[in-house]
């Protein structure tokens, strides 16, 4: 591995060490379906109704930014990942490349970031649970089915490593099954007069999208 600016190669010869102590747990078929659960999030199943009621038939182009904007992204991932072995991920990459206090720092801005996202994704799952049991849609029941849920996600990950890559697993197959189907019998349903463009859509309401 060819260090970067930041860390001298004996602080990350003494990283690498104590990483060798670590569990390998995961293993590849896991942490391929992390990154498919991490890359198609959990709003794919309500963010397409939005971005059509702002962009109508030109939402797909929001899309297409998004995937323009999310391969860049990846792949600066995927560099930083060649080049740097140590666990750790993103703030593993920053540590490196800008040393430890510029690291702690992107790792508390990932970590604020994911909590809000997981937040908005338990919320979603809170309400989708209350179209269809109308009794859990009230303030109390919708807490109790949000500290389940996250209570649930808790213990698979307490009991360990494998567990956890297990559970995201099932739920990489649980999310990707309804999205195959439903593009599978949509095909069949198709009308090309709901795909034609009445005007190239604002920046504002792209960016809005």
């Amino acid at each position: 591995m060819r260090p970067m600016l930041g860390e001298t190669p004996t602080e990350i010869h003494q990283a690498e060490r104590a990483d060798e102590k670590l569990v390998r747990g995961i293993g590849v078929p896991a942490l391929t379906a992390n990154i498919i659960s991490s890359t198609i999030g959990a709003g794919i199943f309500v963010i397409p109704a939005t971005v059509a009621a702002g962009l109508g038939s030109a939402a797909p182009l929001a899309f297409i930014c998004c995937a323009v904007a999310m391969i860049l992204f990846v792949t600066c991932f995927a560099i930083a990942g060649s080049r740097v072995s140590l666990t750790g991920g993103l703030y593993a990459y920053v540590e490196v490349a800008f040393g430890r206090y510029v690291g702690f720092l992107a790792g508390i801005l990932y970590f604020l970031t994911a909590l809000g996202a997981v937040a908005g994704v338990v919320n979603v799952l809170a309400n989708s649970i209350a179209l269809v049991i109308p009794i859990l849609g009230g303030p109390a029941m919708r807490i109790v089915v949000m500290f389940a849920v996250y209570a649930f996600l808790v213990l698979i990950n307490i009991r360990g490593v494998r567990e956890g890559a297990g559970a995201v697993t099932i739920i990489t197959v649980a999310k990707l099954l309804p999205l195959l189907l439903f593009i599978g019998a949509g095909i069949f349903f198709i009308n090309g007069s709901n795909l034609s463009w009445s005007g190239w859509p604002t920046s504002k309401s792209l960016g809005d999208a």
